[in-house]
């Protein structure tokens, strides 16, 4: 049985739960991916709820997924043949040099090679095409620059972060040799914001100390899991235990990093989630980035935690995730994360800056 049946049981949710109904839809259609006439696996677009026209939304979105009950093509999307919204800018999700988020706000590169990452089950990198993208360090400062230019602005001044979040470097000091060359590169064209990196690498006292020399750091750890890592994630982050990211992320927020970690929602089961993740509420200065695990395909399927597949099982996540970091005082921004659980409202508080 799908997620969502229809609008009327969506509503239906919504009111049982307390929700607003937009949420209970990007859950579902996140989890659901959608039916398509479009031929890529995996797209992204705008899309604008007919409940919430006022507000564009960025998805990435798994298609091909023909047990979904949405449905979407250039023009609407469609819950049970009904349409809830309407979609503009479908574009594949390939792997692209550089993109913005937040306006001009916070710049992302996937400044690293790719191909030497042997991935993880979730990762829908394995579904695009040979696109590689690299850059050396003598070309850093001069593709800022472009980016730049491309986007109407004099200088990247303006830019409060840059995000490096290719997941491909064996070693922390390979990661941290790439990281200097990105800031100088950031200071080269104005930018003196914050260097944001994702990654498993950067994990000891040394790696710490070079990275709070690096200017205003963030670190965002990728946990994504905490049971059967070992089948889940590729060998550089299992080999990571709960107990040894919690240590890593207090090495950085004792050294004044930003500190959070990435979470994909629909792997463990609930118990084991809430065990680990109270755990990280202390070490952890923004909040995480949680995602509705996306399967691809029916070999990704196999990796939902049982439940999971049920609306109900999300929305009781979503609660407890809420009663632990609801006192922390850290909220969701969706711009920041377009799978994240929240959108519009976190504990029954309404969110601001769900817009791009």
């Amino acid at each position: 049985m799908p997620m969502l049946t229809s609008v009327s049981h969506l509503d239906q949710v919504a009111r049982e739960w307390n929700i607003n109904p937009e949420d209970v839809l990007l859950i579902a259609l996140n989890a659901s991916g959608a039916r398509s006439p479009l031929t890529r696996p995996r797209m992204r677009f705008q899309l604008r709820l007919d409940s919430r026209p006022d507000t564009p939304l960025y998805l990435i979105l798994s298609l091909g997924r023909t047990d979904s009950p949405f449905e979407l093509d250039e023009h609407e999307l469609r819950l049970d043949g009904e349409k809830v919204g309407e979609v503009d800018g479908i574009e594949d999700d390939d792997a692209v040099l550089g993109y913005w988020r937040g306006g001009t706000r916070m710049l992302t590169l996937n400044s690293n090679a790719r191909s030497q990452c042997t991935g993880c089950v979730f990762c829908p990198n394995t579904l695009e095409g040979a696109s590689d993208p690299h850059i050396k360090a003598l070309d850093m400062s001069g593709y800022l620059g472009a980016l730049a230019a491309n986007s109407g602005l004099a200088d990247l001044s303006a830019v409060e972060t840059v995000t490096v979040c290719t997941g491909c470097f064996l070693h922390e000091h390979l990661a941290l040799e790439h990281l200097a060359e990105v800031r100088a590169a950031m200071s080269a064209n104005g930018c003196t914001g914050t260097l944001h990196f994702l990654s498993s690498v950067l994990t000891t006292d040394e790696g710490m100390d070079t990275a709070a020399g690096l200017g205003p750091f963030h670190l965002t750890l990728t946990a994504e899991c905490f049971t059967e890592r070992r089948q889940i994630l590729k060998e550089s982050k299992a080999k990571l235990t709960p107990q040894e990211m919690v240590a890593a992320l207090a090495r950085a927020k004792d050294r004044g990093i930003t500190t959070d970690f990435t979470y994909i929602v629909g792997l463990d089961p609930i118990e084991d989630a809430v065990e680990h993740l109270r755990t990280f509420a202390d070490v952890t200065t923004t909040f995480p980035r949680f995602q509705t695990y996306q399967a691809h395909n029916a070999f990704m399927d196999i990796y939902r935690t049982p439940g999971s597949d049920t609306i109900e099982w999300h929305l009781t996540m979503r609660r407890h995730v809420e009663e632990l970091f609801a006192p922390t005082g850290l909220r969701p921004q969706w711009w920041q994360n377009y799978r994240s659980p929240w959108c519009f409202t976190f504990a029954g508080e309404e969110l601001t800056g769900a817009k791009v």
